[in-house]
């Protein structure tokens, strides 16, 4: 068992600082990181524990990723990436969050001053990047990449890189300054909070502004009610992905021509993209398009003279996003397991306040972040979830709840 914590506290306080690496660099190496971290960091333990009872949430996660894997089948886009992304990945992923919920003792004691050391570092970084334009990251794209791609704009690569860098150090912040909070720092918690919201203000990424005012409402909401707040608030999730794509034509059908007026042109293109992406639904409304269909689907579209893609990439919409690819199918799969997944965290028998409160925290920002802006089956930010709910394992009550 000591050779066991040594190896788990290791890597994760070895990934802890490979994650700020990533995050300064966009936020995108995180993944392969989390991959081997899972791997190295495999908890035995927990998975013999499965003999004595079946992880029936586990299950039904299984169910729905194999199913998501299955529909490339008759998808008409033709790289499996994602495909071997999510089969493998995604259990990694979850291997160092289960991972990290075994460390004790000094390791683990070690693994949660990493985390808040990495997560204050970030926050650091993104508020001198905020203040000066993103003169770090600007000079390593002119010295390292040689500038931007033809016909791309300079600065706004330098946002969108450190925009999703910010997402993971956002993601972070809950439970690193809840961490700090129990150890009896509350002003470094706040100090961790306040970087949070700075760095949620730079780079003009306004997704990630709303990801962090709704996770200051959620989680304030979980600390007083934690059990009952975080099964209503996975089962609201769930629903979500049922709801809104059924839902979401006529709402946005329903606006009023003055109001679409008055939005900014990358707002109505979001509602076109979103209009186009619903009406496709009801052509494979149960199996789907199949996935990483969004990749080939679309087409030239035009709003106040800006040229644009009816489906780029992704709909920047979860709900959107699994119901097209993976039909209602893989929908009805997904918000079952969601709900199983919450049932057994807010019946965790040592679930504490603070530990509440911050996976209220992660499940809201990244809830958010998909529903508006990221795609669903994006490596790095699942990566970065993973990352952050074992952060959340760290604040379990000592004693019985």
């Amino acid at each position: 068992m000591v050779n066991g914590q040594a190896r788990m506290g290791f890597i994760a306080i070895v990934l802890f600082g490979l994650t700020f690496v990533s995050a300064v660099a966009g936020g995108l190496m995180v993944a392969g990181f989390a991959f081997f971290a899972g791997i190295l960091a495999f908890p035995a333990r927990s998975v013999m524990e499965f003999r004595r009872e079946a992880p029936w949430e586990a299950i039904a996660a299984g169910l729905f990723l194999a199913w998501a894997c299955l529909s490339f089948l008759w998808s008409p886009y033709d790289r499996p990436d994602l495909v071997w992304k999510l089969a493998f990945g995604v259990p990694a992923y979850a291997a160092f969050a289960m991972a990290m919920a075994q460390l004790d003792g000094r390791w683990k004691t070690r693994a949660e001053a990493a985390l808040m050391f990495t997560t204050i570092a970030l926050g650091l970084f993104f508020v001198s990047e905020s203040i000066t334009g993103g003169a770090g990251t600007l000079s390593f794209k002119l010295a390292v990449e040689g500038g931007a791609p033809v016909g791309a704009d300079l600065q706004d690569l330098v946002n969108k890189s450190l925009g999703h860098g910010a997402a993971v150090m956002i993601l972070l912040a809950g439970p690193a300054g809840a961490l700090a909070w129990r150890e009896g720092g509350p002003m470094i918690g706040l100090i961790i909070l306040a970087l949070a919201a700075l760095t949620a203000f730079g780079f003009s990424t306004e997704i990630n502004i709303v990801a962090l005012f709704a996770a200051i409402i959620a989680a304030s909401i979980a600390y007083m009610r934690p059990r009952g707040f975080l099964s209503a608030l996975f089962g609201l999730v769930a629903g979500t992905f049922i709801v809104v794509p059924l839902t979401l034509p006529g709402l946005i059908g329903a606006l009023p021509d003055s109001l679409l007026d008055s939005l900014p042109t990358s707002w109505v293109m979001r509602l076109e993209i979103w209009e186009y992406t619903s009406d496709q639904l009801g052509e494979r409304l149960w199996a789907g398009w199949g996935l990483d269909a969004s990749r080939v689907l679309g087409g030239p579209a035009e709003i106040r003279g800006v040229s644009f893609d009816l489906l780029p990439l992704h709909p920047h919409n979860a709900a959107l996003n699994v119901w097209l690819e993976t039909g209602g199918f893989g929908a009805m799969l997904l918000a079952f397991a969601l709900v199983m997944i919450g049932g057994r965290v807010a019946g965790a028998p040592r679930l504490s306040r603070l530990q509440a409160a911050s996976i209220a925290w992660v499940v809201t920002v990244h809830t958010v972040l998909i529903m508006g802006s990221y795609g669903v089956w994006q490596d790095w930010l699942l990566a970065s979830v993973a990352i952050a709910i074992g952060g959340c394992s760290f604040l379990g009550a000592r004693g019985r709840n």
